[in-house]
């Protein structure tokens, strides 16, 4: 006769996906797979579980057809218009799509005087940076800068000696640090870097009849010199540090090297792809994609740490750095960042979700390949709804996570979220006789469709395409479903792939028989 086992609740594995074990031994807390969903409710951001926000254009118009390069904003100073508001700042946001430059808002984009067709339209991407309001752009063969005040492109010239370039060969890479436009990524030149003169991004003299610490510099003419990597990807830290990610290495520019500066390597077995794949938090902890997959997380005086490899190093591993745009960007909104890998060939793909607090992984699938962003930015908007992160996508469209609806769809397309609870199992695994479940969903919960797998082993029922027996289970409290199932480890999968729905956990219990064992939980 089976021996009764106490009713227990299925929690959310807020632990996240792992699939470095095996799958009989699939730790508590985790799930051996997911789609869609997080371990914090984005409609009440309670820890409950529940799918993912979906994605809203931010701007309904398009300035261009083709991949939207780069997206930032600058931050001016501006005067109230009345006591109802402080007026501290005006904020702009302009975007690169298809080589041209456009100022946009929620109502939508103006093409910014000389802004057609003023960058390349040949690169997948395009970085930017601004000092003092001006941004520049780095696309490897223009040199151009844009005000975004009066929405103006115009040629960036050097008021004293010339702008980094080999010939037609311009750099790749920009960023702003310690007051200074920083350059690399030059072909024909790779491990050079260089810097304009503090504060003034035009003045590229090198040797000044004067020589001072704010002179302009570079590392073919420092004591810092080169570095011995090809240099992939510059990140500034702080105002004493400037990271260099090489294609294996890491090196760290300590000081101004104008000013007794060192470059000192970090790693010489991790590097990075080519571009922006990393982030950074408020903390001032740094996570970067590396360059044969894994992500790290870095700070100053300690040596990179995979946060992958005890969950999902394998899938991590398998990208094309040549045809794979790795972009990373931090979600204040939700205490986390998304990783996302962007095939330039318009092709599907599972981009990623690290929740920091829980330190767990969470793939996504957006409803549509064309979804996919090319170009990514933390928008810090004076609106609740403004904080979030924009995504420049493969369309054209400038998009926005809609954590505040939430948005029930991926801009129109269905979000496809699931996820496996268990597997249930019990020590010295012993058959078992599923004999009741009573689930309950949040408040305004749309409907979810729970599927009970069971086989001899855990893997056998992951696997398995024919469920034991399917249901629904609808918000609030739910009558209980005694159907019975019968195996040594089973998997209750919850599902809703319907347009214009989202749905969050609140509890699952069950009642699980034994025919022989201990009556012990094993998940």
């Amino acid at each position: 006769m089976p021996r009764l086992l106490t009713r227990f609740d299925m929690p959310w594995p807020v632990k996240g996906l792992i699939e470095s074990t095996g799958f009989e031994n699939q730790p508590r807390g985790s799930t051996v797979d997911c789609q869609n969903v997080r371990a914090y409710d984005p409609g009440t951001g309670r820890s409950r579980g529940g799918q993912r926000a979906g994605l809203t254009k931010y701007v309904n118009a398009r300035t261009a057809s083709g991949k939207v390069q780069d997206i930032g904003q600058v931050a001016t100073r501006s005067t109230p218009s009345s006591q109802s508001e402080i007026g501290a700042r005006t904020v702009y946001s302009y975007a690169v799509t298809n080589g041209t430059v456009a100022r946009f808002n929620t109502s939508g984009f103006t093409t910014a005087s000389g802004g057609s067709s003023a960058l390349s339209s040949s690169v997948p991407f395009v970085f930017s940076s601004d000092l003092f309001g001006t941004v520049y752009f780095a696309d490897g063969s223009s040199v151009k800068k844009y005000t975004p005040s009066s929405n103006a492109v115009s040629t960036w010239t050097a008021s004293s000696g010339s702008l980094p370039a080999d010939s037609s060969n311009k750099p790749r890479l920009i960023e702003t640090w310690r007051g200074r436009i920083v350059q690399s990524g030059i072909s024909s030149d790779p491990h050079n870097w260089f810097m304009s003169a503090v504060g003034d991004a035009t003045n590229w003299n090198y040797s000044p009849s004067t020589p001072t610490a704010t002179q302009a510099v570079a590392g073919n003419n420092a004591d810092a010199g080169k570095s011995t990597d090809i240099i992939n990807a510059l990140c500034p830290y702080s105002d004493d540090i400037l990271l260099f990610f090489g294609d294996h290495s890491i090196y760290q520019m300590t000081g101004d090297p104008a000013e007794g500066g060192r470059l000192d390597l970090i790693s010489d077995t991790i590097g990075a792809p080519f571009g922006r794949p990393y982030c950074k938090t408020p903390e001032g902890i740094v996570y970067f994609f590396g360059s044969t997959g894994g992500v790290y997380q870095m700070q100053p005086g300690s040596p990179p740490q995979n946060i992958a490899e005890n969950a999902i190093q394998e899938r991590l591993s398998s990208f094309n750095a040549n045809t794979t745009a790795v972009r990373m960007v931090w979600s204040d909104r939700e205490r986390g960042f998304y990783l996302f890998l962007t095939p330039l060939d318009g092709s599907a793909t599972t981009n990623y979700y690290y929740d920091v607090r829980n330190q767990s992984w969470w793939p996504d699938k957006f409803g549509a390949n064309t979804l996919n962003p090319v170009s990514v930015h933390t928008f810090d908007g004076d609106a609740a709804s403004d904080r979030t992160v924009l995504i420049g996508s493969q369309d054209g469209y400038v998009r926005r996570f809609d954590y505040d609806t939430p948005s029930k769809t991926d801009d129109g397309t269905a979000i496809d979220s699931y996820v496996y609870l268990g597997p249930i199992q019990l020590q010295n695994r012993p058959k078992l006789l599923l004999t009741e479940l009573k689930p309950a969903l949040g408040t305004g919960s749309n409907d979810v469709t729970f599927s009970v797998y069971a086989a001899e082993t855990a893997q056998a029922a992951h696997a398995s395409s024919s469920a034991k027996f399917t249901g629904t289970i609808s918000a609030g409290r739910n009558k209980s479903e005694r159907r019975r199932a019968t195996g040594h480890d089973m998997f209750i999968k919850l599902q809703n792939n319907t347009d214009s729905q989202s749905w969050s956990y609140e509890f699952l219990g069950i009642e699980v028989n034994s025919f022989d064992g201990p009556i012990t939980r094993q998940w």
